[in-house]
């Protein structure tokens, strides 16, 4: 190779190293600051993920040391349920389920033939009683009777005037009336039906209602009636009803179980009992009475002073 040659590729090979080398000196520079870029950015989003954590922890402690809460709590109702004071048969039912009613209002009728029969009965037994006494008094004034028959068919009228009020009475009770205003609810009777004394016919449940709120034996010392408290219902979400503590049970829940825990069998384990504390709503419940049922599930907050 010529020696002009050889100094020409020698210069050419010197030029292209020097790119090369200027090159890489250019993307290292560019790699670093990426990576400067990168390190900034990645401490920007832990910092601010540590100050979000720090304030949902403290807005959780200080709401754990100012409040009382509990998701034990249930909407609770005055539930009357209707039965017969008679033994009958069905002869009407004059309500539907969910149907509104009003104190008074008749729900179901018997049969009446077989009281009204017994009043017949009894107001004839009791006119002859009655007259019977009537012709005594005159029999008395005159001596044509002891005083002890007199004294026995006053007994006699008194006691059929008994048995007639007590027949009416009968009568007046095959006709079952609304024991309160509300809306009927869990009808199980129907027409034909032979029903006793004290068997459940149907429900009526009053549109007054109020909460339950089972709360921890341990947070009673921070509780008394006349605290204000927020109700959230599961089944209205989004809204937050407010009211007062109106009462504290006077026993824990497990005193009123059908069968209350005996612990002097030597079969022990602690548990945290919990203690029913009433709720009332205030005016914030007005346009939500028709969906605030009883038995809904409800989460209560009581703010502590």
């Amino acid at each position: 190779m010529a020696p002009w040659n050889k100094k020409k590729l020698e210069e050419e090979q010197s030029v292209l190293n020097a790119e090369t080398t200027g090159e890489f000196l250019y993307m290292h520079e560019q790699n670093e600051d990426k990576k400067q870029n990168s390190g900034k950015w990645r401490l920007i989003v832990v910092a601010s993920l540590a100050v979000i954590g720090l304030g949902w922890a403290g807005f959780f402690i200080h709401d754990l040391l100012t409040h009382e809460d509990t998701e034990d709590a249930y909407v609770q109702g005055h539930v009357h349920i209707v039965s017969p004071r008679i033994t009958g048969v069905v002869d009407s039912v004059l309500v539907k389920d969910h149907q509104q009613v009003h104190k008074g209002d008749e729900l179901v009728r018997l049969d009446p033939a077989d009281y009204s029969l017994a009043e017949h009965e009894a107001a004839a037994n009791y006119e002859k009683a009655r007259a019977d006494f009537a012709r005594a008094s005159g029999l008395l004034s005159a001596h044509a009777i002891s005083r002890e028959e007199y004294d026995r068919l006053r007994t006699t009228a008194q006691v059929m005037k008994a048995r007639l009020e007590q027949a009416r009475l009968q009568q007046s009770y095959t006709v079952v009336e609304a024991p309160a205003d509300g809306q009927i609810g869990k009808k199980n009777v129907e027409v034909g039906n032979r029903v006793q004394p004290g068997q459940s016919l149907m429900a009526v449940v009053e549109k007054e209602v109020y909460i339950e709120a089972n709360f921890k034996e341990t947070q009673l010392a921070n509780l008394k009636p006349g605290m204000k408290a927020e109700i959230n219902i599961d089944a209205i979400p989004g809204k937050t009803f407010t009211g007062t503590i109106e009462s504290i049970s006077p026993a824990s829940g497990a005193q009123f179980a059908l069968l209350p825990p005996d612990n002097a069998t030597g079969n022990f384990t602690k548990v945290v009992q919990r203690v029913p504390v009433k709720v009332t709503f205030d005016n914030s419940i007005h346009g939500y009475e028709d969906r605030i049922l009883p038995g809904l599930s409800a989460v209560v907050k009581v703010a502590i002073p």
